[in-house]
């Protein structure tokens, strides 16, 4: 239920609220699929709007009686809840907006105007929620056409890419597991891509920005064109023409043997885990899913408390579904994961997946880091396993200085 602002005794005198002019009024309140009960749908047309009875020398709701009341008052649809606040589609139905109509006597008197204000702001962050937008687009009938008398507050941008915008009404679908064939030939074709021309990214990261995909074929060239839209909190933003970091790419050897001075440091990290711990360093079995995620909400939360980056913070937060996604699936996703167990329990997970025949990339790498050298060793040891590959692909930095320094710390050949 919505708070409401507008004193009852107002209601109970007014002559506006749930009469209507037409019988058949486009306006009629409309019950979303949630909200209908079985003791409601009898009184409710096809279209799930309010059926009207003959009142006076107009037409009322059918749950209106004489004394001005609502007989289902407290179970009454969101759409009456909002009166006399109107969510609708501006002239050009361009966009939708938020307003007040002005018919309701508490929206037309100056003294209302802070309290009405405020009350705005509490309805736009209600009405952007995610949630509550995603509602709304299942029944946009929800939303009215243009009304003159109806003043304007504010737009609803997420309301307006989900029904407006949404690249579903140009021909594109969302990305799932059985479209990586496709993204796969189209990906292939591109010569030296970046770890994220790929459909594994895109994948393990829809939870964070959805994926919309369409094929399309040149007349001209007659071949096709796989388009890519990413949905983000500020609309949808073509793949391509995303600013991207550079990835960072190593020589496979050189992270194998770890040669010269300048790897001193990773060469005695590594032998003092080997040389301190008992572990077992085993393929990933789906079976070891909840632990590894339950290894990485414990490494997110260390690193949150190392770093203060409140920016960094975020992408651990955003991080959590696409390490879900991409254990949950790494056998469709065709991904090489290795974990290292240390009396018997989970302490470090790595997933990777090959790029090209030259280039493998590690995806995921998490380590519980109170076991001094584990990071170095398992990377180490992962390396060695892709010694038919030339090339290591570690991605990119983020933009993040810490993680940054950290791939610096292993030489790449090339940042690009």
């Amino acid at each position: 239920m919505l708070k409401q602002i507008i004193p009852a005794k107002l209601c109970l005198s007014c002559d506006v609220c749930c009469r209507f002019l037409d019988k058949n009024a486009a306006l009629r309140p409309l019950f979303l699929p949630h909200e209908i009960t079985s003791k409601l749908k009898p009184h409710l047309d096809k279209s799930c709007r309010i059926k009207l009875k003959p009142f006076q020398n107009i037409h009322a709701c059918c749950f209106f009686n004489a004394n001005n009341k609502c007989v289902i008052y407290s179970k009454r649809p969101f759409d009456c809840q909002l009166f006399p606040f109107a969510v609708m589609f501006d002239e050009k139905r361009e966009k939708i907006v938020l307003g007040i109509d002005k018919k309701c006597p508490f929206a037309t008197d100056p003294k209302n105007g802070n309290i009405i204000k405020n009350y705005f702001h509490y309805l736009v962050d209600l009405l952007e929620d995610k949630k509550t937008a995603s509602l709304i687009a299942e029944n946009p009938s929800f939303i009215g056409s243009f009304q003159e008398d109806v003043t304007r507050f504010s737009y609803l941008d997420t309301l307006a890419k989900l029904i407006i915008n949404n690249p579903e009404n140009s021909g594109f679908k969302q990305i799932s597991l059985k479209d990586k064939p496709v993204f796969d030939k189209f990906f292939n074709k591109i010569q030296n891509p970046d770890s994220s021309q790929n459909f594994v990214n895109l994948f393990i990261w829809k939870d964070k920005n959805l994926v919309w995909w369409n094929m399309s074929t040149d007349r001209r060239s007659m071949s096709d064109s796989l388009k890519i839209l990413l949905e983000t909190d500020s609309g949808y933003i073509d793949f391509n023409s995303l600013k991207k970091f550079p990835d960072y790419v190593y020589l496979t050897k050189d992270l194998i043997e770890l040669k010269g001075n300048k790897y001193k440091h990773k060469r005695a990290s590594c032998n003092y885990f080997s040389k301190s711990y008992k572990f077992q360093y085993l393929p990933y079995k789906q079976n070891m899913k909840n632990d590894c995620l339950k290894l990485f909400s414990k490494w997110a939360c260390a690193r949150k408390q190392k770093f203060p980056d409140l920016y960094y913070h975020k992408l651990l937060e955003d991080s959590n579904s696409s390490h879900k996604l991409a254990i949950e699936n790494f056998k469709p996703l065709e991904l090489t994961g290795r974990v290292i167990k240390i009396k018997g329990k989970i302490c470090a997970y790595t997933f990777g997946f090959e790029i090209t025949k030259d280039m493998f990339c590690v995806l995921l790498e998490v380590c519980d880091l109170t076991f001094k050298g584990i990071a170095e060793f398992i990377f180490r040891e992962f390396a060695k396993e892709m010694i038919l590959h030339k090339y290591i692909n570690t991605m990119d930095d983020s933009g993040l200085e810490n993680l940054r320094l950290s791939k610096l710390s292993y030489h790449p050949i090339i940042t690009s």
